[in-house]
């Protein structure tokens, strides 16, 4: 919900959806000088970032494609009893309706990424929030199918266009396309590229991911975060009865070897979700370059 500076510090804000190496880093202006941002302290999240979830999103894909099927996306087959089979299946029928995606780092820092998500008409809502020393910046991506909108809410005025107003319009049909970071909505892709599954309880499985594989749903800087390490991720996962994917969690290890998660949620299928474009008066063309995805 969750795929985009002034000066650098900001740059690598609003490529996150919210990611450095190991994990995301989430990066606020510190009263150093006029304009400048200094690092506060790490983040694994998911809406910001490269590799989260989130923020930023510059970490999202910004403009829908259309209603043709993603490539890449794994399809649903019929009764599969591997594991392998059993996990491509559901992360297939993760998109035959809407749900909503919880990401998070699995800590108790309160950041995390909440999608309301229509795969069918690729409309929906993505909301980062991210803690901050002054409190906390909120990011919201409004996708109403061929528009995209980002909507950043800061607790102070330090970056004046983070007004919590103004929905910046970042995807518009026949604009260039997006830099490419983490798309929240395909992470359940990754399992298309699970090796060594096994089964841990009744419908849980755990195993190894190749990231490598992944770059189209994880961004392109996925790579230079985990090294080699992102041809042997482990993960775990767990479905419902009706073979959906439910949980999904994606273990992370940094360059001190510190472990970090990506956790994801998927519940509430079938809700009704609504993305309306905003209201003319609120709209801001030409975003600045500190608005993710600009």
């Amino acid at each position: 919900m969750i795929g985009r500076p002034a000066d650098r510090e900001q740059q690598r804000l609003a490529g996150r959806p919210g990611a450095t190496a190991g994990a995301v880093r989430l990066l606020w202006p510190d009263r150093t000088a006029p304009g400048e941002m200094t690092v506060q302290k790490p983040k694994l999240i998911a809406a910001a970032v490269i590799l989260v979830v989130a923020v930023a999103a510059g970490v999202w894909a910004l403009v829908a494609t259309g209603d043709e099927p993603d490539a890449g996306r794994p399809a649903a087959s019929a009764g599969p009893t591997d594991g392998v089979g059993v996990l491509t299946a559901a992360a297939g029928k993760v998109d035959q309706q809407t749900y909503k995606l919880t990401l998070s780092s699995g800590t108790t820092g309160g950041d995390g990424t909440v999608v309301l998500w229509d795969p069918k008409a690729k409309r929906g809502l993505e909301t980062t929030s991210l803690k901050v020393p002054t409190g906390e910046v909120k990011i919201e991506r409004l996708t109403t199918g061929p528009d995209v909108y980002v909507r950043v809410s800061a607790p102070d005025r330090r970056v004046p266009v983070w007004d919590g107003k103004t929905w910046w319009h970042v995807g518009a049909p026949g604009s260039p396309p997006a830099k490419q970071g983490l798309d929240n909505t395909r992470l359940a892709d990754t399992l298309s590229t699970a090796t060594a599954v096994r089964q841990t309880a009744t419908r849980e499985y755990a195993g190894t991911l190749d990231l490598r594989q992944s770059g189209a749903v994880l961004g392109e800087g996925v790579g230079g975060v985990l090294g080699d390490r992102a041809g042997a991720v482990p993960f775990t996962a767990a479905v419902d009865e009706q073979g959906r994917l439910v949980r999904y969690r994606i273990e992370l290890a940094s360059e001190q070897s510190e472990v970090a998660q990506l956790d994801l949620t998927y519940s509430d299928f079938g809700l009704s979700v609504s993305a309306d474009p905003p209201a003319a008066d609120l709209v801001g063309e030409d975003p600045p370059a500190n608005i993710p995805g600009a």
